[in-house]
């Protein structure tokens, strides 16, 4: 039983995911809701990176631990240099030394 219910879920799956890039239904979203939706990213990226820097491993707030002040010190590179490669560099050496 579970071998059909994991093969119909994969199929879901794969009918969902193929209908979006197959080109069959050419259809665009209202400019509303394109609108909202173009923040989604942003804002998704945000809480992960939100409940790396500010929980620990039991789930609770730590505002000032290794990992706020390498992502602090990151965030001051990415805005001064716009590098992602100096960004990832900084935060992964503060972490590195400092932790």
């Amino acid at each position: 039983m579970i071998w059909i219910v994991m093969i119909l879920t994969g199929l879901a799956n794969f009918a969902v995911r193929f209908s979006m890039f197959s080109g069959l239904r050419a259809s665009t979203l209202p400019d509303w809701a394109e609108r909202y939706l173009r923040y989604v990213p942003t804002a998704v990226l945000s809480a992960i990176i939100a409940a790396a820097l500010f929980l620990d491993e039991a789930g609770d707030i730590q505002m000032w631990n290794t990992t706020v002040l390498a992502g602090l010190l990151a965030a001051i590179i990415a805005i001064l240099t716009r590098s992602v490669i100096f960004t990832i560099i900084t935060g992964l050496g503060v972490l590195w030394i400092i932790g």
